[in-house]
């Protein structure tokens, strides 16, 4: 059984249709909107004090977390859910602009970012297979709120000190936008999270249903498989140092092809396992390749706005992606 051929039973049970439908929606809204805010913080965070964005990111976030249990309409929800990642935003489009003004090893913040976000995906679904997605979204208010008190103490000397109009920032993150190379990379790093968060939100609703029926604790530690792309993002740093940065970006993408085609003719789930291992880890080897290119294009002062509209390229591919392939998902043959 190919891994695109879903089982009779998610195809034909409306009940489940009905389900995947509106997680999906979820997942492709509030992953366009996070997308959408880089644009809005990228040039912000060449010219406010890295502190104040991501305190004003953490404390919105804390906010819309907290009361998001207690909404019962799902369009209230949807609004809700929005504004959490809106504010959520503000937080890497400030720390990966900082990163980028006082170190070239971009690599690092990357690695920090990929662990962040595997352990939170499997995380959450643990605490929500095991008590309620409420629960699981009030304790990660609470580690919001404790890493908000020390955000002051552990980043020094953020301000710019060159700030250009807030009218003037934006006119050039808009320039920057028809930059042909930068076009052409914000491209490429549109089309492996269009991939990457496209396939693993759908393996989410295949291996729910038969023949694997797995737990969503179960798929939250296979998750974990995803923590290959710190290696991935690692080794990539290292190599690019000895190897044209053109030249590893290609044998990248070709790994991320072979990975995808090998999925696609699985039905074993070991072998699935691996192939995730692989896509995560080849997926995320790209990004400081990217990263270290786009930034040698713009000068220093304006690396926040481009790493933050990289990361719009990307969250917006993986928007994309989960909305388009449940589309496919559901359709019948």
């Amino acid at each position: 059984m190919s891994l695109y051929q879903p089982t009779h039973l998610s195809r034909n049970n409306p009940k489940l249709q009905y389900k995947h439908s509106r997680t999906r929606l979820v997942f492709s809204l509030s992953c366009f909107c996070y997308a959408i805010s880089f644009f809005i913080y990228g040039p912000l965070s060449d010219q406010i004090s890295t502190p104040l964005l991501v305190i004003f990111g953490c404390i919105g976030t804390i906010f819309y977390l907290s009361i998001s249990g207690f909404i019962q309409s799902f369009k209230l929800y949807l609004f809700i859910i929005s504004l959490t990642f809106f504010f959520a935003a503000s937080v890497p489009a400030a720390l990966f602009a900082y990163t980028a003004k006082i170190t070239p090893k971009i690599g690092l913040i990357i690695s920090a970012s990929i662990v962040g976000m595997i352990f939170s995906r499997s995380f959450i679904a643990i605490l929500t297979d095991n008590s309620s997605w409420q629960f699981a979204f009030m304790i990660y208010a609470t580690l919001i709120f404790c890493t908000c008190l020390f955000i002051p103490y552990s980043i020094k000397n953020a301000a710019s000190n060159h700030k250009l109009s807030i009218i003037q920032a934006y006119l050039n993150a808009t320039q920057l936008l028809l930059h042909k190379t930068i076009i052409v990379f914000l491209l490429v790093g549109f089309i492996p999270f269009f991939i990457y968060l496209g396939i693993s939100s759908f393996l989410t609703f295949y291996l729910k249903g038969a023949p694997y029926h797995l737990s969503s604790t179960t798929l939250g530690w296979l998750n974990f498989t995803g923590i290959s792309a710190v290696i991935g993002a690692t080794i990539t740093s290292k190599l690019s140092q000895s190897i044209k940065s053109n030249n590893l970006l290609i044998i990248c993408l070709l790994c991320i092809s072979t990975s995808i085609i090998i999925i696609r003719l699985s039905s074993n789930l070991i072998c699935i396992t691996i192939e995730i291992f692989t896509l995560f880890q080849f997926v995320f080897s790209v990004q400081p390749i990217i990263m270290s290119i786009i930034n040698q294009t713009v000068t220093v002062m304006s690396r926040g706005t481009i790493s933050s509209l990289y990361l719009l390229a990307c969250l917006a591919g993986g928007s994309t992606g989960t909305y388009l392939l449940g589309i496919v998902y559901k359709k019948p043959n």
